[in-house]
């Protein structure tokens, strides 16, 4: 019926939106989240953002603690890292076939696309956060070199699990002031492929993906409330 499909996409609106407001960290880390507030921020029934708790909880965003109420996770720096390397594990490869699967035409069709994305990447430059334009760019960065194999299934098996690093990725911008130095791992990846170096190519991969050991302990001691322990 008109009713039920309209419950239904409003049921959509509302997690869309509250999983966006977590992996912003507008909504922070091991912060309680109300579910009357939420009901009047999005003008919905309690059964709507019941059920939009339910997938975030599902997909590990939100955690609900009987009795006490429903908390945004805190980050696992742990589980991040183990993503990370997940990720990188993948794009290393991506890498690998770009240099055996290939022809050097298609290669320099493809450094021409990536220096295209950097050039539009440097207006963003001094941006404070990540989740605006420059996020949009990042991931596009990453999926021309992923479709450029026909690799991009990939991209949508591992999204969900990416959402995690695109929170950390908003944390590590935000505290780092990172947007300058991602660009330059951009561009070292694209002269690695450019002068058909694989390996170099490859190091400045893991290089951009490894993002936690520099900045760990400095944040958990200045956002403590943020972190599992």
């Amino acid at each position: 019926s008109q009713f039920a499909a309209g419950t239904l996409a409003k049921s959509g609106e509302s997690y869309k939106s509250i999983l966006k407001r977590i992996i912003r960290l507008e909504l922070e880390p091991g912060q309680l989240i109300s579910e009357n507030q939420m009901c009047i921020d999005y003008g919905v029934s309690r059964s709507i953002i019941r059920n939009a708790f339910t997938k975030l909880a599902q997909l590990k965003f939100v955690e609900v603690r009987p009795q006490r109420g429903t908390y945004v996770t805190q980050i696992d720096l742990n589980y991040i890292s183990d993503l990370l390397m997940l990720r990188t594990a993948v794009e290393k490869e991506v890498i690998y076939e770009m240099f055996t699967k290939l022809d050097e035409s298609a290669r320099l069709e493809l450094v021409k696309k990536l220096e295209k994305n950097i050039e539009e990447e440097e207006k963003y430059i001094d941006e404070k956060t990540y989740s605006r334009r420059f996020g949009i760019l990042d991931s596009e960065f990453h999926k021309t070199m992923i479709d450029s194999v026909n690799r991009y299934a990939l991209v949508v098996i591992l999204s969900d699990i990416m959402l995690h690093i695109s929170r950390w990725r908003n944390f590590d911008v935000k505290f780092a002031d990172r947007i300058h130095e991602l660009v330059e791992e951009h561009k070292n990846i694209v002269k690695g492929i450019k002068s058909n170096d694989l390996y170099k190519a490859q190091e400045c991969m893991a290089a951009h993906l490894e993002t936690i050991t520099d900045i760990y302990e400095s944040a958990i001691k200045q956002y403590p409330k943020y972190f599992i322990s």
